[in-house]
């Protein structure tokens, strides 16, 4: 990437941003990252999962709010992108300016929609839709959630009672199977069919 950029690798439920800091723009090479803002009640309303290729954090970075975080749900390597590294790239690229502004505008769309669902769906849906964004595939054709269910809660912006719920119906449904901090997706079309509503 380049001496303007900083390669950092963060452990999966390790913060990459912390509310409360200076906005930084990272591109994901590897993993999974939820980005999330905080409300005034203390809990977290998930904006998106972003995953390799993806940039996070221009739009906080050009709005200067300090009210969003982002943490690897799995395992991650990020490169940090300096503001002088932006601004030489929009120097030799006037395509550029169009690209941020699609970005943020994605990111904002993705944001208002994240707040809209979260204000009417019922919870099992909001699980179901979550758990399907941080699953990874494994070699064997499952997708794995490795999530606890603290983070999960968080995720969903709830009490961890009310995911551990949500969870227990899921199982006895036959839908996921659970382990410590990892959701195993037994019938993913159903579970599908579950987040769709």
């Amino acid at each position: 990437m380049g001496s303007s950029t900083e390669e950092v690798h963060v452990g999966a439920r390790e913060l990459v941003f912390r509310s409360g800091e200076a906005p930084k723009v990272a591109l994901i090479l590897a993993g999974v990252v939820r980005t999330f803002t905080e409300t005034l009640p203390g809990r977290q309303l998930t904006l998106q999962y972003a995953r390799s290729g993806d940039l996070i954090g221009l739009a906080p970075f050009l709005s200067g709010t300090q009210m969003w975080g982002a943490e690897a749900i799995t395992d991650s390597t990020l490169a940090i992108v300096t503001t002088q590294h932006l601004h030489s790239v929009a120097a030799r690229d006037p395509q550029l300016g169009w690209r941020i502004a699609e970005d943020v505008a994605t990111w904002a769309a993705a944001a208002v929609q994240a707040a809209a669902e979260s204000s009417y769906q019922p919870m099992t849906v909001r699980v179901a839709h979550h758990l399907l964004e941080v699953a990874m595939r494994t070699p064997d054709g499952h997708a794995v959630a490795h999530i606890s269910q603290q983070r999960l809660a968080d995720a969903v912006g709830t009490a961890r009672e009310v995911v551990t719920r949500e969870l227990r119906t899921l199982r006895a449904q036959g839908v996921i199977d659970t382990r410590p901090k990892l959701v195993i997706v037994v019938d993913e079309e159903r579970l599908v069919r579950i987040a769709e509503g």
